[in-house]
């Protein structure tokens, strides 16, 4: 009997993992072609969207980020976005542009300067 509480625990525990790292993963979505991460800094968690790509524009001198250039699978414009920088306070990336005939994409400036140095991760929330 002890052997098949022992068992029945460890599946448990194991089918909890997998449920686990897969709500983990399903709020990340890029699109088939944007290379994650999306600009070598570390990572990048998304909610909300498909991001297409997201390019940091830096000082001149490369060592602080000036603002980023954040791009959206279809028309999110009456959406909500906001960008952190290694899990710190949200910034809004006010309001988007919407282009494209047959491919439609939102493109969003996120101004808000944050060094290179130290960076690991950015989050991207579209409500």
């Amino acid at each position: 009997m002890r052997k098949s509480a022992k068992i029945i625990t460890a599946l448990s525990v194991a089918g909890l993992a997998v449920a686990a790292g897969s709500a983990f993963t399903a709020g990340n979505t890029f699109a088939s072609d944007a290379t994650k991460p999306l600009t070598g800094y570390a990572t990048t968690t998304v909610s909300g969207a498909t991001v297409n790509s997201l390019q940091y524009n830096l000082n001149a001198v490369g060592d602080s980020i000036d603002s980023a250039t954040l791009v959206l699978a279809g028309d999110t414009s009456t959406s909500t976005v906001k960008m952190n920088y290694n899990g710190g306070t949200s910034f809004a990336c006010g309001t988007g542009t919407v282009s494209g005939t047959t491919t439609i994409i939102t493109t969003y400036t996120c101004t808000q300067s944050q060094s290179t140095s130290g960076l690991t991760s950015t989050g991207v929330v579209v409500n």
